[in-house]
């Protein structure tokens, strides 16, 4: 179970983020881009996977996926 929430990380803040940005009155469109270490890429694809339940090309360097009307762009860095 602690994987499991610790698994679930990065999403959680990201939907945290994308919350406040949504929230904010002086901001229309919001993307943010995060540069990812290549040996933890792999565990956000899974990540990713899980949530949208759709599989995910694991040979990609970069995916991107929208929360709350923030494009979050997460590049193999």
């Amino acid at each position: 179970m602690e994987e499991n929430q610790k698994h679930s990380k990065v999403l959680e803040d990201c939907a945290e983020i994308a919350q406040k940005i949504k929230d904010n009155p002086y901001l229309k469109t919001s993307q943010v881009v995060l540069k990812v270490h290549p040996d933890k890429f792999n565990e956000i694809l899974r990540e990713i996977e899980d949530f949208v339940r759709i599989k995910v090309d694991r040979a990609q360097s970069k995916i991107s996926i929208d929360i709350s009307e923030t494009e979050f762009i997460f590049i193999k860095d």
